[in-house]
């Protein structure tokens, strides 16, 4: 990356800007996307942090006792945890694999968070036996898909306040980091939709950066002026990673079917349905389908709203993020074809698809973004 000036050199010489003096270019905010423009979301956000655990209790059945595992609520940074969680229900897979004689895996669920499991367990095991059970195997109807896939764990680090549990996420973030950075040294790194990117935001503070992520996953920020042509204010640079799920988890799909890993639709109304499975593990990946599933009652929906622009630059290759001036949501993504812009957490609501008052609210998401591009931070409304 090119060298960031400080804030105080920024402060002395206002044209000094990151990137070198770089203007990069606003997205146009007329230029939906052809289809699928305006989305929604259900974040599985869980309260207490992501449930990552050996669970205590075996699951008895005709086919012998079985172990659970589970890996959900990660509300909100999904995509981000995806990798260094895998990594994590692979050391417990580990553990069990010397106390079973002949191990199956049953993965429960085909968003990100099952695949990227279903993925680690294959890379450590080139012949174990694994099956990913989910109500719909259509990818493309995930939460994950819908996901802006930003590196940062934006929606889950209030959840680890003292410092045990920030140690905690820092281990789940810099084994993703880890497995990100093996996958962008590959050589066809391109066909999992990862990118370098760097994040800009406003001169503010950022707990999911600046308190959540250590410094090397994410270097600390540098500052500057803005690189655009109307926000040209002291702002911060961070760097990161676009993991797009629109590319990503196709892609995952692909690599599983040909490394033998089977796909079998199937539906779950309570863990006690766990037992008619075959397999001797079963990693519970379910998402938001936990709160039901396990009575998990920590688990809470978060309803995200997001609009999507045509991308037609070729310099629009960044992310914006951090909120506006008044510390209203607001966040812009030039991803691979596409730029998402959105902005909204509705706590508790799960409704499913789109709904006569979302369009209210599509229609914040972008007067506020375009309130931000043309140096009006402080305009931005509740989305």
């Amino acid at each position: 990356m090119p060298a960031a000036v400080t804030r105080s050199l920024a402060d002395d010489h206002p044209a000094a800007r990151l990137r070198g003096g770089e203007i990069l270019p606003d997205p146009d905010f007329s230029l939906l996307r052809a289809s699928d423009a305006y989305l929604v979301g259900i974040r599985p956000h869980r309260e207490g942090g992501v449930c990552l655990k050996l669970d205590d209790e075996l699951i008895p059945s005709r086919h012998g006792s079985k172990f659970l595992i589970h890996n959900y609520g990660h509300g909100g940074a999904g995509i981000t945890l995806s990798f260094g969680c895998a990594s994590v229900v692979a050391d417990h897979v580990a553990t069990l694999k010397r106390e079973i004689r002949r191990p199956s895996i049953a993965v429960i669920g085909c968003g990100v968070i099952g695949l990227t499991v279903a993925a680690e367990l294959r890379r450590r095991w080139r012949n174990l036996r694994i099956t990913i059970y989910a109500k719909d195997l259509d990818v493309r109807r995930t939460t994950s898909f819908v996901a802006a896939g930003q590196f940062e764990p934006s929606g889950i680090c209030a959840e680890y306040e003292s410092e045990e549990e920030k140690k905690i996420l820092a281990d789940y973030l810099r084994r993703s980091r880890d497995r990100i950075m093996e996958l962008h040294r590959s050589s066809h790194w391109h066909t999992y939709g990862i990118a370098l990117r760097r994040d800009y935001t406003l001169d503010q503070w950022n707990g999911a950066y600046d308190e959540c992520t250590p410094h090397d996953v994410v270097p600390q920020y540098r500052s500057g002026t803005l690189p655009f042509a109307k926000l040209n204010i002291i702002g911060r640079e961070y760097r990161t990673w676009l993991i797009n799920p629109t590319i990503l988890l196709p892609q995952l799909v692909a690599e599983l079917k040909r490394s033998g890993v089977r796909l079998r639709k199937r539906q779950f109304a309570s863990r006690d349905d766990f037992a008619a499975l075959r397999e001797s593990i079963i990693v519970n990946c379910t998402g938001y389908g936990a709160k039901a599933l396990m009575n998990d009652d920590d688990v809470v929906a978060k309803r995200g709203h997001l609009v999507v622009l045509r991308r037609t630059l070729p310099k629009q290759f960044y992310f914006f993020s951090g909120g506006c001036g008044n510390r209203r949501i607001m966040y812009a993504f030039c991803r691979h074809s596409d730029i998402v812009v959105g902005g909204t957490v509705e706590t508790g609501n799960d409704t499913e698809g789109i709904i006569e008052s979302d369009r209210a609210r599509f229609d914040r998401i972008l007067a506020n973004a375009r309130a931000m591009f043309d140096g009006r931070p402080r305009d931005c409304v509740t989305a």
